[in-house]
């Protein structure tokens, strides 16, 4: 893949829409360009800052989205090389256009992102493409390092896996599980640990409406948001630890 295709293909990459060969020659070639690293990351940014304009000001979502990505377009037509050497000016312009919509400081940025995400995207029902099909989900999760049977070996009481995607938080790729059932929904996020150290603790924290249990185990870091109550995160998330 050329630097002029990663360009034309970083928004599906970011958004886990890329056809799994693709992804893997993506990634390939971000590991020996330096350029294209840089540019992905200030795309993931710019991608992170509109979702939080989206959970703190849901009214003005949709036209704060159009604004920036149209500004994003108008800079694509830039030479690859001015962009790059632009390009933090642009992420700085873009995070002066939000500022008023940012979240307070949390505990967690990678727990607050997640809440976020499960907020736009479960409760607020923003427009997302999703994997419904156990076949797919395993390959999304071979993606991000993870084994097929890691994406669907968790199986709750009454819950029951139905959808998935990748997603970022905070510059990290994970993937985005949904879980089903009768009482609602709640999310868990997934990725490999940066480290081989097993932790039994399970943090949690609330994010105004969202509950949040993170732990690290097996190789695998973890995130499960949920609207429900926090002994109800706490529990879902003791029980996704002796699954995975």
């Amino acid at each position: 893949m050329t630097c002029s295709e990663i360009s034309k293909s970083t928004p599906l990459y970011l958004s886990g829409e890329l056809e799994p060969v693709m992804a893997g020659q993506f990634a390939d070639h971000l590991k020996s360009c330096a350029d294209c690293r840089l540019y992905v990351e200030r795309d993931a940014e710019i991608d992170r800052l509109i979702r939080e304009s989206m959970v703190n000001e849901a009214a003005d979502a949709f036209s704060t989205d159009r604004r920036v990505r149209a500004r994003i377009r108008a800079e694509r037509q830039i030479p690859r090389r001015r962009w790059l050497m632009a390009g933090a000016g642009i992420a700085a312009g873009i995070a002066m256009a939000v500022v008023a919509y940012r979240m307070a400081a949390r505990p967690n940025a990678v727990y607050a992102a997640a809440a976020r995400d499960h907020l736009v995207e479960l409760v607020q029902k923003q427009p997302r493409k999703w994997t419904t099909d156990p076949g797919g989900i395993a390959q999304l999760a071979t993606r991000v390092g993870l084994t097929g049977a890691a994406a669907t070996a968790f199986a709750p009481a009454e819950y029951h896996l139905a959808q998935g995607r990748l997603c970022f938080l905070e510059g990290r790729i994970f993937l985005h599980l949904v879980y089903a059932g009768a009482g609602g929904n709640f999310s868990l996020f997934l990725r490999h640990a940066d480290d081989s150290a097993d932790s039994s603790a399970i943090e949690a924290h609330r994010f105004d409406a969202e509950q949040v249990a993170g732990f690290q185990h097996n190789a695998l870091s973890a995130v499960l948001v949920t609207g429900e109550s926090g002994d109800t995160a706490v529990q879902l998330a003791r029980s996704a630890a002796r699954s995975l």
